[in-house]
């Protein structure tokens, strides 16, 4: 008899992240997939719903009669500036209320945080430091993690392609310079590639995770280095990138917890491995990105 696969509810699946999740899971086949987007389909069984709408909200989740629900959904920077009340809507919130929503489906959430509930004054910060952004966004998502044993918060920084021509991330960013560009040499990161975190949560999800954890491979990387690596991965050798010191912050992770067994790896592997992904679906990225 053939096993029933479990059923895994993404929302937001159009976004930075969402979209390479979906196509994760996809490419595992391990599990069905229902996927939500805000206003475009990322595929012809996309589900439409805005998620300030509760009611809609709840009757999909419902119908959808998922075991997980990854909430792929945030307010960034500066949308969280612009209308600090949607941010504290969907940052703050919509964790809560689909934590609550998962309960009553007997599901499980997981929900993803961001390195940016701390101020980057110390860096390398763990699960137990104290999130001391003193911004919109920050703020915003803090309020939004979950420390229960019935959820699952992972909390990382996050660079990768997108399928929206206004993208906001560092990658698509530097996809679309020329010439001669700035790279913050004192300003220290700790996340993964969207490809990366989308492995993570299969894993995560695999183990049966809950709680929060930092994903991080505990490693500092300044900016400039970063953009170093895109530039030799991504093959942009007309591109010059000159060091820029006067942004000093450590926004950096680390993970106090041993209960994951999942190993995170070096940023050039991430990144080489993350543009292979890319190459092989030149497609979807054709009309942002040129290989």
């Amino acid at each position: 008899m053939e096993e029933v696969r479990k059923r895994i509810l993404i929302l937001g699946s159009t976004g930075m992240l969402g979209h390479v999740f979906y196509h994760t899971v996809k490419e595992n086949n391990n599990y069905e997939i229902v996927d939500v987007a805000f206003r475009n389909k990322l595929n012809d069984g996309t589900i439409i719903c805005d998620v300030t709408d509760k009611h809609k909200l709840a009757k999909v989740i419902k119908e959808a009669n998922p075991d997980y629900i990854v909430n792929c959904i945030g307010i960034l920077i500066k949308g969280s500036t612009y209308n600090p009340a949607n941010a504290i809507y969907i940052n703050s919130f919509l964790p809560h209320y689909l934590n609550l929503l998962a309960k009553e489906n007997e599901a499980k959430l997981i929900h993803i945080s961001t390195d940016c509930v701390f101020s980057g004054s110390k860096g390398g910060y763990t699960e137990s430091d104290f999130r001391d952004a003193d911004d919109v966004y920050g703020r915003s998502k803090g309020l939004g993690e979950l420390f229960g044993e019935d959820s699952l918060t992972i909390r990382t920084s996050i660079i990768g392609p997108e399928i929206k021509e206004a993208g906001e991330g560092l990658l698509h960013w530097f996809l679309n310079q020329e010439g001669t560009i700035n790279g913050y040499s004192k300003a220290y990161w700790g996340g993964v590639t969207t490809l990366e975190l989308s492995r993570a949560i299969l894993s995560a999800i695999e183990q049966d995770l809950s709680g929060l954890i930092n994903l991080t491979n505990g490693e500092a990387i300044n900016k400039f280095d970063m953009l170093n690596l895109f530039k030799q991965v991504f093959n942009r050798n007309q591109l010059s990138i000159e060091p820029f010191e006067n942004k000093k912050v450590d926004k950096s992770l680390k993970s106090e917890r041993s209960d994951f067994e999942y190993t995170v790896p070096s940023y050039a592997k991430m990144i080489q491995e993350m543009y292979e992904d890319m190459k092989a679906k030149e497609d979807l990225y054709a009309k942002n990105y040129t290989f």
